[in-house]
């Protein structure tokens, strides 16, 4: 872990930006590669509640640094919404494999009102109607918003919308609302010439 602005080395359990150095990868040597991940409970040495393994572990939440120095706030339906928070929510869910979150607008009006989509794969064919509840209770508590509509998919549609393969990162947050049309300018006044300039009149001398 280091800090993400000095790239100082973190003591242990300080939240801090993740890198590493892959030791078996080949083609192109790799030392202390910077992820851009952040993680909020940093790298411990503990032995595991659970398992008592004493492997290192990452502990907490882990978020783009880019996306916690920005905040990601932005607003649906006139709420504002920390993307962090709703991302969390999500990772924690029950029976929920790959997700997607989907900012559309209602008909594709740039001047109609926001829709949220989830898009979600659950791996172990969990029941839809109650996962869809539990979800929903989910994003309504970490930002007070229902969505509008929430879709299940396999895991290859899943692969698709999130770009697996094809972008540097999967695409779990996407934004297709229509940016509305600039406002055109004003029409010149009947029987102006809009290429004319005016030239102010000369001064007169004043004896």
């Amino acid at each position: 872990m280091i800090d993400p602005d000095t790239g100082r080395v973190l003591p242990p359990g300080e939240s801090g930006e993740i890198v590493f150095t892959p030791l078996d990868a080949r083609g192109t040597v790799v030392l202390r590669y910077r992820t851009g991940d952040f993680i909020d409970g940093g790298l411990v040495h503990e032995p595991c509640p659970y398992c008592r393994r004493l492997l290192p572990r990452l502990v907490g939440n882990i978020s783009r640094r880019s996306e916690v120095r920005s905040m990601r706030l932005d607003k649906i339906k006139g709420t504002l919404v920390d993307f962090n928070e709703l991302e969390h929510a999500l990772d924690d869910a029950p029976h929920l494999g790959a997700w997607q979150i989907e900012l559309r607008k209602l008909h594709d009006d740039p001047l109609d009102v926001d829709e949220l989509v989830l898009h979600v794969h659950a791996p172990d064919q969990s029941d839809q109607t109650a996962l869809s509840h539990e979800l929903a209770n989910r994003i309504n508590a970490a930002c007070e918003l229902q969505p509008n509509r929430i879709l299940f998919h396999t895991a290859a549609e899943m692969r698709a919308l999130q770009g697996v393969g094809s972008q540097l990162k999967e695409l779990r947050l996407v934004d297709h609302r229509p940016a509305e049309s600039p406002t055109p300018p004003a029409p010149a006044p009947v029987g102006s010439d809009p290429t004319a300039q005016s030239h102010p009149e000369p001064e007169r001398a004043v004896s």
